[in-house]
């Protein structure tokens, strides 16, 4: 499956799926998000944890605590399901580890704390310099050093601004040193000795929604669905064409009725906007290449009208979204269950029984009207509707008194592609003859050579040529 352009991200983003589906944690809090019961994940801060913070909506909905939910966040996120953005920055104490610190200011020159700052006046007279609230006396500015009264700014003292002033050996200073106090051991730390903690908020990474509403829940069901109906189901199947390419097929679905072998080629198409026509053509293609007639596209959130169409007349089954669903949970369901048993010919009428058996809606002698307007007639026409696709085998059968040859098999094939059924057999008593045989391998026509048909009326006995 391809989310957006390029497919080697999307195979990476597929393992990634593959792992958090055997994770039974990871895919209940990506189910909990996509159903909006949880929505963004924030931190919320506590300094009695070790760590200093905690996400009580990911410890709640998954039952684990501290460490483990910011592991199962991080995870999310290396898998690219999650987003995270900045929220916060935390200092840690290089001893004991607490985040509980309280920033403290100091000397710069002698490192004390006893510090204060206010605005800075200087007594020209016996040069001493101090903070505001040392030359206030009863409501009079005196010099605390000389203790003469300062009347006049600018004649008798000059003030220099708010400053600091360190009261044990009286530095003026704009800018105090920092240092941190932690508040669980005491210790007193610079900044170049305390380590950074940056922590961070969760989401759902949006653009890929539609994919993992897919992927973790319609997608299990839908195998399980293939399963049922007796199909062998390889996901990201590599498949060899006639051309010599190699291709990546979603989902393969095979069954071997013993008549015919099944094989469908689903693709995943899920992008923000409609599917264009490219991506349809690229899947019709490797198909194509591939020998598969039989095709499923699923598509998130719908088609272009030049893909519709081109799906259309390429006979490419289209499903949304609400058709998996319906089909998943309320739509027609076969008849029955297939049940793989090995099949040997024998007679026409347990041929008959056999395709019963299998599920089909058998009818002999069937008219059909082929794209070219004329009718035909098939000896045995087998349909079977699995809701997501029909399959319809043409059967003919032919008895002869010598090997049947190319323009029976040719005939038959004609009329079969005509009325637009590709699974095809021929049954021929006693057999066939070298080139027929070779057009019928060639064409993909099953053939059952038995020395004799069960009774078979005079009439419908060909004769010699």
């Amino acid at each position: 499956m391809k989310e957006g352009d390029k497919e080697i991200e999307a195979t990476e983003t597929e393992k990634s799926i593959t792992n958090i589906q055997e994770d039974a944690l990871a895919m209940k809090l990506v189910g909990a998000m996509l159903a909006a019961k949880v929505v963004d994940v924030k931190p919320q801060f506590d300094y009695t944890t070790e760590p200093g913070f905690l996400y009580p909506i990911v410890e709640q909905t998954l039952n684990i605590k501290g460490k483990e939910a910011v592991a199962m966040l991080e995870y999310l996120t290396a898998k690219g399901i999650l987003k995270k953005s900045f929220f916060d920055r935390l200092l840690r104490c290089p001893r004991c580890h607490s985040v509980n610190l309280r920033p403290s200011t100091h000397c710069p020159k002698c490192k004390s704390g006893n510090i204060t700052r206010g605005r800075i006046l200087e007594h020209f007279a016996c040069k001493y310099v101090g903070v505001e609230d040392e030359f206030i006396t009863r409501g009079r500015y005196v010099c605390p050093m000389c203790k003469v009264e300062l009347r006049t700014l600018g004649a008798d003292y000059e003030s220099q601004g708010v400053l600091y002033k360190c009261r044990d050996c009286g530095e003026i200073f704009s800018v105090p040193l920092i240092k941190w106090r932690c508040l669980k051991c005491s210790l007193l730390a610079t900044d170049d000795e305390i380590s950074e903690v940056v922590v961070y908020s969760y989401s759902l990474d949006e653009s890929k929604r539609n994919w993992l509403e897919f992927e973790l829940q319609y997608k299990v069901q839908f195998r399980e669905f293939l399963r049922q109906l007796g199909y062998d189901v390889i996901e990201n199947a590599r498949v060899k064409g006639r051309s010599g390419a190699e291709y990546s097929i979603d989902i393969l679905a095979t069954r071997d009725d013993g008549v015919v072998t099944h094989t469908v080629a689903i693709e995943i198409e899920i992008a923000r906007d409609r599917i264009g026509l490219d991506r349809i053509m690229d899947f019709d293609v490797k198909a194509y290449d591939s020998g598969i007639h039989d095709k499923i596209v699923i598509i998130i959130p719908g088609l272009s009208e030049e893909a519709k169409k081109f799906a259309s007349y390429h006979n490419i089954k289209v499903l949304k979204l609400e058709d998996l669903n319906t089909l998943l949970t309320g739509g027609p369901q076969p008849a029955q269950e297939v049940v793989k048993e090995p099949f040997e010919f024998e007679s026409k009428s347990q041929l008959i029984q056999y395709l019963k058996k299998q599920g089909y809606k058998v009818e002999e002698n069937a008219n059909v009207e082929g794209r070219s307007g004329a009718e035909h007639n098939i000896n045995i026409l087998a349909t079977r509707d699995e809701g997501i696709i029909t399959h319809r085998i043409a059967v003919n059968v032919e008895a002869s008194n010598r090997p049947v040859g190319l323009d029976k098999v040719f005939k038959f094939d004609d009329k079969a592609y005509d009325a637009g059924i590709l699974d095809k057999v021929f049954i021929v008593a006693p057999g066939l003859t070298r080139e027929a045989r070779q057009f019928a391998r060639h064409q993909g026509i099953r053939v059952f050579e038995v020395k004799q048909l069960e009774p078979t009326p005079p009439e419908e006995i060909s004769p010699e040529p």
